[in-house]
């Protein structure tokens, strides 16, 4: 499946999800990589949100919610992708998230460094379905 998105700033909050050890463990357990400290999001509309959408309701890889010193840290489902044709990585869809049009994008790279994105370029992922 091929979505489009356009790349948007974030607020860091993935910097700070993805700096919890239970959740690194899991995902180079589940990815086999260990993710740069924090997410590419991409603004997605049109039909390209419709199928974002329809991988949110089909559910991927299960990365589990844990409890932290009294908070708790939702479930994430992912999907391994490729960004721009060159760069492998994962969409990341947290279960707790307040924004269903945004696209976030992990990697083992800084993505807007290895691939030379701004705010508004035009991203394209790839992404490889698990049955």
């Amino acid at each position: 499946m091929l979505i489009r998105g356009k790349l948007a700033s974030g607020k860091g909050e993935g910097r700070k999800y993805l700096s919890k050890k239970e959740y690194i463990k899991q995902f180079e357990e589940v990815l086999s990589f260990t993710p740069f400290s924090g997410t590419l999001n991409l603004l997605v509309e049109g039909k390209d949100y419709k199928k974002l959408q329809l991988l949110r309701k089909k559910g991927g890889i299960k990365i589990s919610g844990f409890e932290e010193n009294g908070k708790k840290f939702g479930a994430v489902d992912c999907f391994s992708c490729l960004i721009n044709n060159k760069i492998r990585g994962a969409v990341v869809i947290p279960e707790k998230s307040h924004y269903k049009n945004i696209m976030e994008i992990i990697s083992d790279k800084n993505l807007r460094e290895a691939l030379s994105l701004n705010d508004g370029d035009e991203v394209n992922i790839l992404i490889y379905e698990f049955e």
